[in-house]
């Protein structure tokens, strides 16, 4: 193809596009129309990247294009010319009879998107701070009164602190979900990989949650034999597993039924599930349940209060584990949901 003929093909494109030779010499591109006030065609042609550029710009570009020619692969770099103009750039071989001739690189502006990103992670400061501090505060002060810190008070106003109490653990419950949600998916959460006991982890979780139990008269009923069970992982993270999972089991049981709480040691997993009886859910709706925003027994969004973030984030955290998740549901209105972890991790994810 003629050098006219490139120039006429990058020049319609919405993307900038860059041709240079084997030389890594600009033979043709757009430059001078995605940056008129800065880059004029016939400065560009015949030229290198350090004729052109910064220096710190320019070395980002000719690492890139170093690995290029080396691997002869496709290479992914960013560059950010100004707070006004951030593109991301796929740099490919040219090859002619298996020998490289040139490189072609395509950048995509990303400015816009760029923004929006850090507008978000503002957002999310703000949503801890803004929000997570002043609830902690309020739940202390409560538990203050509660604890007559200012004056003894009546049954039935502890009776009303003890709802404003709930309330108040709940909305801190459904900041702390929605900013692990976030840290998990934009990569920002490590796990802290330890040894611990799961036996004592679950019976610590069930005696937290036992206060669930008692609105509709349920009962837990743990099933093991055994009072240790050497687990490895992030305690506080697989903590909020089990916290939420039986939390689940409580929330859509039928009234005055009793809630299993299951470990097993099998030969390569530890197993822990929750058996509960309530309504029964279509091989779909079981399949859905782990989706972002969505909760309950029908599997419909925000068909209960809450984020719809719990068994979302649980199963991201269970996988970053390299555990899988277990989920049941039988004709009898039975529900089992829980997880399996491997008696020895690999290293723990970080990315997900």
């Amino acid at each position: 193809m003629s050098e006219e003929m490139l120039d006429m093909l990058f020049r319609q494109c919405c993307d900038v596009v860059v041709y240079k030779n084997a030389d890594l010499k600009y033979v043709s591109s757009n430059l001078d129309m995605k940056f008129p006030n800065t880059l004029k065609n016939s400065d560009i042609l015949g030229k290198t990247v350090y004729d052109i550029l910064p220096s710190d710009i320019a070395n980002i570009v000719h690492t890139s294009d170093m690995k290029v020619i080396k691997t002869l692969q496709a290479v992914k770099y960013r560059l950010e010319i100004d707070e006004n103009s951030v593109f991301e750039f796929v740099s490919n071989p040219v090859m002619t009879d298996d020998c490289l001739t040139g490189i072609v690189s395509i950048g995509r502006d990303v400015t816009f998107e760029t923004r929006i990103k850090e507008q978000k992670e503002s957002f999310v400061a703000t949503l801890t701070h803004d929000l997570k501090t002043p609830t902690l505060a309020q739940i202390r002060m409560i538990e203050l009164l509660l604890d007559d810190a200012f004056g003894k008070t009546s049954l039935m106003q502890k009776e009303m602190l003890n709802q404003i109490l709930k309330s108040c653990k709940y909305m801190q419950q459904m900041i702390s979900y929605v900013l692990s949600t976030y840290k998990f998916e934009n990569g920002k959460m490590n796990l802290t990989k330890e040894d611990f006991n799961l036996v004592e982890l679950v019976k610590e979780c069930c005696f937290e949650l036992s206060s669930l139990t008692v609105d509709k008269n349920l009962k837990f009923i743990t099933r093991f034999n055994f009072e240790n069970l050497e687990a490895q992982g992030d305690r506080a993270q697989l903590k909020r597993v089990i916290i939420n999972m039986i939390s689940n089991a409580v929330s859509y049981a039928f009234n005055g039924t009793e809630i299993e709480i299951i470990l097993e040691d099998n030969e390569n997993e530890l197993l822990f599930y929750t058996l509960n009886q309530s309504p029964y859910m279509s091989k779909d709706a079981i399949n859905r349940i782990f989706d972002k925003y969505v909760s309950g027994s029908t599997c419909t969004k925000f068909n209960k209060t809450g984020t719809g973030l719990g068994l979302y984030l649980s199963e991201r955290i269970i996988s970053a584990h390299n555990g899988k998740i277990i989920a049941q549901s039988f004709v009898d209105n039975r529900n089992k949901i829980g997880f399996s972890l491997p008696k020895i991790q690999k290293e723990a994810a970080v990315v997900l």
